[in-house]
């Protein structure tokens, strides 16, 4: 991040000292010449936020993040190179250089530029647009910090005040920033419309609608709270009930991120230009268990017209690639559901020893995913009583469901750190003996920031998962 950040900080330094430049020369040299048109000093908000919104769906559920957690859960299986090795539960701090960096340049430092303007765009405000940013802020630090564990935040992220060795905070403290983010969020969606003196525009993920913001903030500390049951036990599932309840109401309030066919979704873009992932047979089998209709979406048939998962090491390259829901060149990234937020409840509940509510959460949960995947307005209530409705309602009848709908996201990996459901078995081949429960940090953090950065390995536990 050093480096990331010594090149804002020089970039800062080169603009004050050019307009000093300008200043003391006469007014025959034109101030247009050596402007560079693809570089502006300063960006619009709505040229910032689709900017922003597409990293997000890039990085965290489009491209090497979710790829790699999706090959540990064995929902994916990598068959070459990188995607291969990762298979067997090897990933490199040179691995993971290229999210890390993303996610605080891309993310992060465009999106606290973001609020700051929204705040203070020349005596005017823009209250909704400050929200979004932390939003965006709020959900990307929980998915990152989820991966990573303690992370360079309040140090990393201070404008003019540039530290170019920040110190880390940890899990902890960062769980409790993003509780601060998205309550000051929620404040900010709640001021009169008449305050918002700057629109929201450029919006790709809501179109500016500000009462699915309100919900999606709600939706991600639901998420965040769950994601805490063995930190704060009962309290864990209190909080995200009482998230929930202010959360998504339906498929429509979804968080994702749309691609068009001038900027193609990344998991399409990976299997066009290296192809090195099919799907793992230990999803594709438990689908096929249940007559799964969301099949078809989730996998692409063989040669031979059939569904089939690869075994882990096999580099089996006849199996199935991803279908058309997760690798469509158009297909949307998912960010948070509607159906994740209702598995979320179906857990609580549970816990709570509230069967009932529990029961009708997980209806509504496979319900909403299998309706959004498959693009039906019907859903087949006698396949899901005969499927799914008639087991015992356990909790990992409940992590399983999640993790067949949440396919595409990083959360059954989180999940399964958390809760060790679905029972994923450890592939013949792997260099550890269990499957890793974090990533490694990254070669250029350690290069640039190395007194500060904490010694792991990637068998080392998270804070919430302890």
């Amino acid at each position: 991040m050093k480096r990331f950040l010594y090149r804002f900080l020089k970039s800062t330094v080169l603009i004050s000292f050019s307009a000093l430049l300008l200043i003391s020369c006469d007014k025959w040299i034109d101030d247009k010449t050596n402007i560079n048109p693809d570089s502006p000093a300063d960006v619009p908000m709505n040229l910032m936020l689709p900017a922003i919104q597409q990293a997000m769906g890039y990085n965290l559920s489009g491209n090497d993040l979710v790829r790699t957690t999706n090959i540990w859960m064995q929902q994916f299986d990598g068959i070459d190179r990188q995607s291969y090795t990762e298979a067997r539960y090897q990933l490199t701090p040179a691995d993971v250089n290229n999210i890390w960096n993303a996610v605080y340049t891309s993310i992060f430092m465009n999106s606290t530029v973001l609020i700051s303007k929204a705040e203070n765009t020349a005596g005017k405000s823009s209250p909704y647009n400050a929200a979004i940013g932390r939003v965006m802020v709020a959900t990307s630090l929980g998915v990152v910090t989820d991966i990573f564990g303690d992370m360079p935040y309040r140090d990393a992220l201070k404008g003019n005040q540039n530290v170019l060795k920040p110190k880390f905070d940890t899990q902890q403290q960062l769980y409790d920033t993003i509780k601060v983010i998205l309550d000051k969020a929620i404040a900010d969606f709640g001021k009169a419309s008449t305050e918002n003196l700057v629109a929201v525009k450029g919006d790709v993920i809501y179109a500016g609608d500000i009462s699915k913001w309100k919900k999606a903030a709600y939706a991600v500390k639901a998420r965040n709270a769950i994601q805490l049951s063995k930190v704060k036990s009962t309290a864990a599932y209190t909080d995200a009930l009482t998230a929930a309840a202010n959360g998504f109401t339906s498929n429509s309030d979804d968080m994702k991120v749309p691609w068009e066919s001038a900027n193609h979704n990344p998991i399409f873009q990976f299997m066009e230009q290296r192809g090195d992932i099919r799907m793992a047979a230990t999803m594709i089998n438990l689908m096929k268990s249940i007559s799964d209709p969301r099949l078809p979406f989730y996998a692409a048939k063989d040669a031979g017209g059939n569904y089939t998962g690869c075994v882990i090491g096999s580099q089996n390259g006849n199996a199935s690639s991803p279908g058309s829901y997760i690798s469509g060149a158009t297909a949307p990234s998912m960010i948070i559901s509607y159906s994740e937020q209702k598995f979320i409840e179906a857990e609580a509940n549970f816990m709570l020893s509230k069967t009932t509510e529990a029961k009708a959460a997980l209806l509504e949960a496979v319900k909403a995913s299998v309706t959004r995947v498959t693009g039906s307005a019907t859903f087949d209530q006698t396949w899901y009583t005969t499927n799914i409705g008639s087991q015992t309602l356990t909790l990992d009848l409940i992590m399983k469901q999640k993790y067949i709908a949440t396919f595409g996201t990083n959360q059954a990996y989180a999940d399964y750190r958390r809760t060790g459901l679905p029972v994923i078995p450890v592939p013949t081949g792997a260099v550890l003996a269990s499957m890793p429960t974090r990533y490694p940090y990254p070669q250029d953090e350690m290069s640039y920031n190395g007194d500060n950065v904490p010694v792991v390995t990637i068998s080392d536990k998270l804070w919430w998962a302890k």
